[in-house]
């Protein structure tokens, strides 16, 4: 699991551990360390194409002119 330290802390399994810092440590660790207040979760950006907005297409079909018209 991803987790960014708040504060400086320091686990068996990676040493000292400074804020500011993220570490991709063992879920039962990282889990502990949110439980305390030591670390946040880091969450992935999603990246990709923006959605695109419905545009609206709607006419009035009398506004059309055709040869049939006239």
């Amino acid at each position: 699991m991803k987790i960014k330290i708040l504060e400086k802390c320091y686990t068996g399994d990676r040493g000292n551990m400074f804020a500011g810092e993220e570490h991709d440590l063992h879920e039962n660790i990282a889990n502990k360390l949110i439980a305390r207040g030591l670390a946040e979760a880091v969450t992935e950006k999603k990246y990709g194409r923006p959605k695109k907005k419905l545009e609206d297409r709607s006419f009035d079909v009398a506004d059309i002119e055709t040869p049939e018209d006239e």
